[in-house]
């Protein structure tokens, strides 16, 4: 019989890269856990053999569902969400109540959190720290990985079809010199399929993950800019609309985040994502923009390249590869 492997933020980022290198492809029968039926019905059509699951991770007892008869979880945290922390608290109950069963198959925990969770400046760090407390205290068998900055929020496969493209910079919108390390998403998915497969070598452990050592917006537009061939202009957004940037990168698609639109501010607009508190999660990416135009989130690639067995991801590498599709 197949172990069950639960993933909650299937649709994400995250798991948009790493599901792929899992489905039908270890030993792990898939559980997606979708938060509305809209995504369970897309999830279902791109994986039929995956088993979806519409779950309200806030709910501790949706979560004991969602685990049953699991063996293994992969928990990414819906970052800026303002119940973030107890998701995260009720994930891990739930794994500690499926352990304790008698008859248990539960083996590991994987959780990933974020690189620097010391930075209690940032909420989401903040939160993501507690959760990495509660998981410390358990008598779970997990492993926790700390991904710096996506490197796949940039996009020069769309900036190439544009005559005249323009972009704002992403983390440092005053200050685009700021340099922070930056993960690549295939090299992400690649280490988090690698932790599951392998299980017990790592137990207990905690891994720091960047691609890249610290480098600025600046330097990567300037990487883009050589590889199509076009200057990118670089407009300055105000605080706000910077703000506004950030929630919507997060909560919507990345075709929407570069159209040139900015949002309204309006604080109602999140709550369509499930967050009943939209006003927190704003708090939280007004946080976010004022810590990285003065700080980067700065880290190294030597735990990675161990991890992966290859040479990380470079910022050149991984534009050539996004813009032969």
């Amino acid at each position: 019989m197949q172990e069950i492997l639960v993933v909650t933020c299937p649709g994400g980022k995250q798991c948009s890269h790493l599901i792929p290198l899992l489905y039908n492809k270890s030993r792990f029968k898939l559980r997606l856990a979708a938060h509305t039926t809209d995504s369970a019905s897309r999830l279902q059509t791109t994986y039929p053999e995956a088993e979806v699951q519409t779950c309200d991770t806030s709910s501790l007892t949706e979560c004991r569902k969602l685990l049953n008869n699991a063996t293994s979880v992969y928990h990414v945290g819906p970052s800026l969400h303002s119940r973030e922390l107890e998701i995260g608290i009720n994930m891990i109950d739930a794994a500690v109540a499926e352990s304790q069963k008698p008859d248990t198959k539960f083996k590991h925990f994987v959780y990933s959190s974020v690189l620097g969770t010391q930075h209690r400046n940032l909420m989401q760090h903040d939160l993501k720290s507690r959760v990495e407390e509660r998981l410390l205290l358990s008598p779970l068998n997990f492993t926790i990985l700390q991904p710096t900055n996506f490197m796949d929020v940039y996009p020069p496969a769309a900036l190439a079809k544009i005559d005249d493209p323009s972009i704002e910079y992403l983390w440092n919108i005053y200050n685009p010199n700021i340099a922070n390390s930056l993960i690549a998403l295939r090299d992400l998915a690649e280490a988090g399929a690698r932790v599951l497969d392998e299980g017990e070598p790592h137990y207990l452990a905690q891994y720091p993950l960047c691609s890249t050592l610290p480098v600025s917006d600046a330097e990567v537009i300037k990487i883009i800019e050589r590889q199509i061939g076009k200057e990118i202009k670089v407009p300055t957004p105000t605080f706000e609309e910077g703000v506004s940037k950030v929630l919507k990168l997060l909560f919507a698609g990345e075709s929407d985040v570069y159209s040139g639109d900015h949002v309204e501010s309006d604080l109602r607009w999140p709550a369509s994502q499930g967050d009943l508190r939209p006003d927190i999660t704003r708090d939280g990416a007004e946080r976010l923009i004022l810590f990285y135009n003065r700080r980067g989130l700065k880290g190294n690639p030597s735990v990675l390249r161990w991890l992966i067995k290859r040479e990380p991801t470079t910022v050149d590498e991984w534009v050539k590869i996004q813009l032969r599709g």
